[in-house]
C-alpha cells in the first residue's frame, strides 16, 4: 500500500466535447487495463456549476514504476497531472483491471470468443443473450440490435437478472466485454462469450444497431402526426 500510485489529472474541455472526449479516453483505458500493475481508473465529472475542470479522471497503480512503465504504451500527452478536491465531482466511469484471455477459446474463468456474425446469429435462433456492458450514455447513443443492457460497473448486482442460457457480452472493442463474461463465470453462468472487436466489429460487419434518440423523435413525430388527425 505504501507504493501504490495514484495519478489525478484534471481535464479542461467543453461540456459539449464530453461525448467524443469520453470515447477517446475509454480507448485508452481500455489499453492501460491490460497493463502490470494497473489497479483501476476512474472518470468523474463535476457537480459544482461553472468549474473550470469538466472532468477529473483518477488512476491507481501498484506502484510509481509500474505507472511510468505503462506510460511508455500510452502516455498521456497533453495532459497536465494535479490536485483536485475529489468532493466536488462524481464518478461516471470506472475501469478495472483487464482480464487475461486464451485467444478464442474460454478457459472456466474467461468468456470464450464468439464472432459477432455468430453471435447475431445465434440471437435472431433465440440461441443466446446478447447484453451489452457499456455505459448508460454508450446505450442510448446506439446499441447492437437485439441486445439487453447491464453496465459493467453494475453487472455483479445484475446478474441475476439475467435470462437463463447462454450469454454474449459485447462492449465497445472487447475489452469490458472479456472482464463482464469472466464476472459472469464466477457468479456460476456457463456458455458464457465475449464478442470479439465489440460493437465497432459488429458495426463493421454491417450488423444491425438500434438508434433510441432517433426512434424517440420518430415516435414523438407519430404522435404528433395522429394528434393533427385527432384534431
Amino acid at each position: 500500500m505504501e507504493n501504490r500510485h495514484v495519478v489525478i489529472i484534471p481535464i479542461e474541455i467543453d461540456e459539449e466535447k464530453e461525448t467524443s472526449y469520453l470515447d477517446a479516453w475509454q480507448d485508452a483505458a481500455d489499453v492501460m487495463a491490460t497493463q502490470p500493475g494497473f489497479i483501476r481508473t476512474y472518470m468523474f465529472r463535476t457537480i459544482v456549476p461553472g468549474s473550470k475542470f469538466f472532468l477529473v479522471n483518477v488512476a491507481e497503480w501498484e506502484s510509481t514504476a509500474h505507472w511510468e512503465e505503462a506510460m511508455n504504451v500510452c502516455p498521456m500527452m497533453g495532459q497536465q497531472i494535479a490536485v483536485a478536491h475529489a468532493s466536488n465531482y462524481e464518478v461516471i466511469r470506472t475501469v478495472l483491471p483487464a482480464t487475461k484471455q486464451d485467444p478464442g477459446s474460454g478457459d472456466g474463468h474467461t468468456p470464450a470468443d464468439l464472432s459477432p456474425l455468430e453471435a447475431r446469429r445465434r440471437v435472431v435462433d433465440g440461441d443466446l443473450t446478447l447484453v451489452d456492458v457499456r455505459e448508460d450514455d454508450e446505450w442510448a447513443a446506439r446499441h447492437p440490435a437485439g441486445a439487453v443492457h447491464a453496465a459493467l460497473s453494475t453487472l455483479p448486482a445484475s446478474l441475476s437478472d439475467l435470462p437463463d442460457g447462454p450469454l454474449a457480452f459485447v462492449c465497445r472493442t472487447g475489452a469490458r466485454s472479456v472482464q463482464g463474461g469472466a464476472q459472469a463465470i464466477r457468479a456460476g453462468r456457463s456458455s458464457v462469450y465475449s464478442v470479439t472487436g465489440g460493437l465497432e466489429a459488429w458495426e463493421a460487419a454491417g450488423l444491425p444497431v438500434t438508434f433510441p434518440d432517433r426512434e424517440d423523435a420518430a415516435n414523438d413525430g407519430g404522435r404528433a402526426k395522429a394528434a393533427v388527425r385527432e384534431d
